[in-house]
């Protein structure tokens, strides 16, 4: 709630700690035509987040990251690839070893 929205094409990204209340998430993609209804009633639609953490606790997983990042729609890939690339080395620097990528 806290971010300002996304601005389309810009190919810019949020930062969600893993701590943030998962219920204070906002979805401020433009269209008029995008339903978000889903995202509404469970975040989980949208970004698994206890789901991965489910898995983690099963131990399917070693660990959930302790951030997660989002990532505006409707991007044309020439301006998503450098940033892609730069948070690329962010991921290696936290450790990370496995992605999940969620289109919605």
């Amino acid at each position: 709630r806290e971010d300002p929205a996304f601005s389309p094409g810009a190919g810019d990204y949020r930062i969600i700690p893993d701590d943030y209340n998962m219920n204070d998430l906002v979805m401020s993609h433009l269209s008029t035509n995008f339903d978000r209804s889903g995202f509404y009633k469970d975040v989980n639609t949208s970004f698994p987040i206890d789901r991965l953490r489910e898995l983690a606790e099963e131990g399917v997983v070693d660990s959930v990251a302790s951030r997660h990042f989002s990532f505006m729609g409707a991007t044309p890939p020439t301006v998503m690839e450098p940033v892609a690339r730069d948070l690329a080395n962010v991921l290696k620097g936290d450790n990370v070893d496995a992605v999940v990528l969620v289109p919605v």
